[in-house]
């Protein structure tokens, strides 16, 4: 039994991935279409960037855990947790290296967070039904 719960659950966090990082590409064509066709200022982008990254990893952690019956938390902070790990490990390949401002910590803390809370939504978007 708790092969099959592990099964389902590391399952729900391969979707919450793929589905947080599907989110964070169409976020990410969008602000760009909009940075393109307006006046948007440079200055706004990362903080427009971490928005997006926060709400794709919220909105997939949802969707992830929505079949689950338990322990939506720990899921969501996993899925919240190997995002941002696949994220600035991108990051590092592309840039060279990864600049550990503030908005990165801002990026980590919040992604971890949307994670769990993302988690706790879903589980409990199930228990609706």
């Amino acid at each position: 039994m708790e092969e099959g719960i592990l099964k389902k659950s590391g399952t729900a966090i391969l979707k919450g991935e793929l589905i947080s990082f599907i989110i964070n590409i169409i976020g990410l064509i969008i602000l760009s279409a909009i940075m393109t066709y307006s006046t948007l200022s440079d200055s706004s982008i990362p903080t427009l960037v971490i928005s997006i990254n926060t709400l794709s990893i919220l909105i997939g952690s949802s969707i992830a855990t929505i079949k689950l019956e338990k322990n939506g938390i720990v899921n969501g902070l996993i899925i919240g947790a190997i995002y941002i790990i696949i994220y600035l490990l991108i990051s590092l390949i592309f840039a060279g290296n990864i600049n550990f401002s503030v908005k990165t910590i801002l990026l980590i803390i919040l992604g971890i967070i949307a994670g769990g809370i993302g988690g706790i939504l879903g589980v409990n978007l199930n228990r609706k039904k």
